[in-house]
């Protein structure tokens, strides 16, 4: 039989098609790296933190999604394991119903859009962008804003990853142990060294009460008592909170994650330094130390009351006291009467019952 050779060139290209396509890993290979992020350059991306290992390794990375509170912006810790996608909303501590976890398999299209990430959850979609936990409800401006944009779009750009290669992130947040060393016949083997570990992380410590509060800039305040309330956060479980030497009340949020809040701490006139001190099981603590500015309130002075001079002005200029009474439950006075003053006020005329309207409307402090 003649073949003909152009119809044999062409057979020979379909087969070859057919070859690459029948063959795992070849003829799809490119377009399923940029559908399912098996081909994505994971050079430069920000590591999370490795929680729960060995029982269920988890990425942790410092969010801030979309909607949750009164302002619309909620900050917390967004975890994604093997199996679960998990965020818990750490600030602001009174509204906490913006948690939710799902199946990770479950979560499905993935997006990312001008630095932020969306993706759907049990037919909710989810928005959030990345957010260090040293920026969590404040506002951060001057020359290393850029820098910190930056660093906040590629953590974004970390999460997606992570979302679409978990298993080559987590081997890069927690490699692999390296092989054993070959075993020379008749040569005895040096047992390689234990890996140093490394010491344990402290606590994290967020106040969210008094407003303002932080190790920056010193809270003026002027009520006599302050209460400081916050979150303790620790990998390794609830830490123990100590503020100014007392244990502080505890209300625990999650496994690693609780409220704490201190009885009301009385205040001196000026400044007073509150500390506060988590410690985990470690024994590694971390500290923050506020300072508390008090200024007691001053009664507001009233303009059109009368002094002690006027009083004794009028009583020596022939006022009856009973005319003055009715002044002074008018317009009030602007002093306060100390002894020598009503002594002053009865040796120009006035009566007991003028000095009693005095006492009565003298400002409270």
């Amino acid at each position: 039989m003649i073949l003909n050779p152009a119809s044999w060139s062409g057979r020979r290209r379909a087969l070859l098609l057919i070859f690459l396509f029948s063959v795992p890993g070849l003829g799809l290979a490119s377009s399923r790296g940029k559908t399912k992020g098996g081909d994505f350059d994971l050079s430069g991306i920000v590591l999370p933190a490795l929680v729960n290992a060995p029982g269920d390794p988890t990425l942790r990375f410092p969010v801030m999604p979309t909607g949750g509170s009164i302002f619309g912006v909620t900050y917390g810790w967004l975890d994604i394991s093997n199996s679960t996608i998990r965020y818990t909303e750490v600030q602001p501590t009174s509204k906490s119903g913006h948690s939710f976890e799902a199946s990770r398999l479950g979560v499905t299209d993935i997006r990312l859009v001008n630095g932020w990430l969306s993706f759907r959850s049990d037919k909710k979609r989810e928005m959030m962008t990345y957010l260090p936990q040293d920026r969590w409800g404040t506002v951060h401006t001057g020359p290393g804003m850029s820098a910190a944009a930056n660093r906040e779009s590629l953590g974004t750009s970390s999460i997606y990853k992570t979302l679409l290669n978990f298993d080559r992130v987590m081997a890069m947040v927690n490699p692999p142990a390296p092989p054993p060393p070959p075993v020379v016949v008749q040569q005895p083997v040096t047992p390689a060294p234990a890996p140093k570990t490394a010491p344990p992380s402290p606590p994290a410590i967020v106040l969210s009460s008094p407003p303002g509060a932080g190790e920056s800039l010193p809270l003026e305040w002027q009520d006599s008592t302050v209460v400081i309330r916050g979150v303790a956060m620790d990998s390794t479980g609830i830490p123990v909170v100590m503020i100014n030497g007392s244990p502080a009340n505890m209300r625990p949020q999650t496994t690693q994650a609780a409220e704490f809040w201190s009885d009301p701490l009385p205040l001196k006139a000026g400044s007073n330094t509150v500390q506060i001190v988590a410690a985990n099981s470690a024994q590694v603590e971390a500290k923050l130390v506020l300072t508390v500015n008090y200024k007691p309130k001053t009664a507001p002075v009233n303009a059109k009351g009368l002094d002690k001079q006027d009083i004794v002005g009028l009583l020596q200029g022939g006022v009856p006291p009973a005319r003055l009474i009715d002044l002074i439950k008018d317009r009030g006075i602007k002093f306060s009467p100390s002894a020598d003053d009503l002594n002053e006020i009865r040796a120009a005329g006035g009566t007991d019952d003028l000095i009693q309207a005095i006492q009565q409307a003298a400002p409270q402090p």
